[in-house]
């Protein structure tokens, strides 16, 4: 399956920052060679880390973010006496930046890591999937199938060169690799979930990428993963984060944002706002893609059309307050196309209840394209939609079990991943100088996540940093 965790969940019992997991990484605070002003569009995790490490370079920086938060989809709202994430989140092992990171502002002593569990749904009921001897009793498939599904993750777990896989889809190798069978009730299905009418069409590599991260994230493959989370939500690294920028320099300006990026006659950016005009040396975008073609009408002809030939999944998530856990599972994959949901993520089977004040709260996650009638539907709508399903999962649900809901979404959530996609990735240098982009379309071979958006935030400050500086590229 997409994820492999091991070991069930015991919620009261956690594991701070342990050995094995590298001290903070030190980056380069050398001043550039003169006074530069940045512009940072975009106050996510990428945008707020690059917003960082150019002030530390001695930038003059100044962040606009059109939200009224920051911290773009890892921002958490407040309920039940904490936050909770809109989206959910959480951390691997593996995730060395974004622990790095916290360590360096402070916060290494909040990130908790605790055990997981994951399920599967198929057949209309929960399958626990916590290693080998689980997937050994998925009843609703062959034992030859089961079989053939252990070997082929053990296989891809010790494949090291990924990009024999870009040219080849997801979909066709693994389909041969396990047969129809196997793979439309397994590996197919979670394609279908995450992709949707592009399902046949994401490189093979992508789905690799899931594999090997779940290898990568464990010290040892006899033990029981363990996730990690940020006590008090992922506002603790958001608000640090945030605070450590201001504290080296940096503007940071929410519910505002730029209508217009244009270039000067003498070198530099026009930020321009429906407050005014800024004048600045260079502009970091970390939007999606779409955004970055809007601002900057007259973008290179050969730049905007990588960026429009890179598409997006959307992605509804409702988030559920409920008086009783729906089943004792923290990460359940839904197999079954019937339900119009894909993912039940439990927080509660997770970061105990204790945290909420006693309070359930469950993620039901439905990736999609942004035409689909769900991205636009009204949002007790789509609850009323969901509720009778949701008995699927636990016969004993009730309408009455749900206090308050929640619906958010995301128009970028998801880059799909086609063949030979690292010959499609626009560039950090968008071919104007002194114009970048960073944003989930280039975290490749992995898949965006909040580690992978720290360390982009890194990357790119050290390319505008050095560029300023005169500094010979690198490639």
């Amino acid at each position: 399956m997409s994820r492999n965790e091991e070991g069930k969940a015991e919620p009261q019992a956690t594991l701070r920052v342990a050995s094995g997991i590298p001290s903070p990484m030190t980056h380069d605070s050398r001043p550039t060679t003169r006074a530069t002003h940045v512009a940072v569009i975009g106050g996510g995790i990428t945008g707020l880390t690059a917003a960082l490490r150019l002030a530390q370079r001695g930038c003059r920086v100044t962040l606009w973010e059109r939200g009224e938060s920051l911290g773009g989809q890892a921002n958490a709202f407040p309920v039940a006496g904490t936050a909770i994430e809109r989206f959910y989140h959480h951390l691997f092992q593996s995730d060395r930046d974004i622990v790095a990171l916290a360590e360096e502002i402070g916060i290494g002593d909040r990130l908790l890591w605790l055990p997981s569990n994951v399920g599967y749904f198929a057949d209309g009921r929960i399958w626990p999937l916590n290693g080998a001897l689980d997937l050994l009793r998925l009843g609703f498939l062959p034992m030859k199938d089961r079989l053939r599904v252990g070997l082929v993750t053990v296989y891809l777990q010790r494949v090291r060169d990924w990009k024999r896989f870009e040219a080849v889809t997801a979909a066709a190798w693994l389909r041969r690799a396990l047969g129809s069978r196997a793979y439309d009730r397994t590996f197919g299905a979670q394609l279908r979930a995450k992709f949707g009418r592009y399902h046949d069409q994401v490189a093979m590599v992508w789905f690799w990428g899931k594999i090997w991260l779940r290898t990568t994230s464990r010290r040892s493959p006899l033990e029981g993963e363990r996730l990690g989370y940020f006590q008090g939500s992922f506002n603790v690294l958001i608000d640090a984060l945030a605070q450590t920028a201001r504290d080296a320099g940096a503007e940071l300006m929410t519910g505002d944002g730029p209508r217009e990026l244009k270039p000067r006659d003498r070198g530099g950016w026009n930020v321009v706002l429906d407050s005014g005009v800024v004048a600045v040396d260079a502009v970091v975008v970390t939007t999606p893609s779409p955004v970055l073609a809007r601002l900057v009408p007259d973008l290179p002809e050969a730049y905007r059309q990588k960026l429009g030939g890179l598409e997006y999944e959307a992605a509804v998530v409702a988030l559920l307050q409920l008086t009783h856990p729906l089943s004792d599972i923290y990460w359940l994959n839904v197999a079954d196309d019937d339900l119009p949901f894909t993912g039940v993520i439990e927080q509660t089977n997770f970061i105990p209840p204790e945290e909420y004040g006693g309070k359930r709260f469950v993620y039901l996650s439905k990736y999609l394209e942004p035409d689909h009638p769900y991205f636009t539907m009204p949002d007790e709508k789509l609850i009323d939609a969901y509720v009778p399903f949701l008995k699927r999962i636990n016969p004993e649900f009730s309408r009455s079990w749900i206090e308050q809901a929640w619906v958010f979404r995301e128009r970028s959530a998801q880059p799909i991943i086609p063949l030979h996609y690292g010959e499609r990735i626009p560039d950090h240098r968008t071919g104007l100088p002194g114009l970048y982009l960073a944003n989930t379309t280039q975290i490749y071979p992995e898949d965006r996540g909040t580690n992978y958006s720290v360390r982009l935030g890194n990357q790119i400050a050290e390319i505008v940093a050095g560029d300023l500086a005169g500094e010979p590229a690198r490639t």
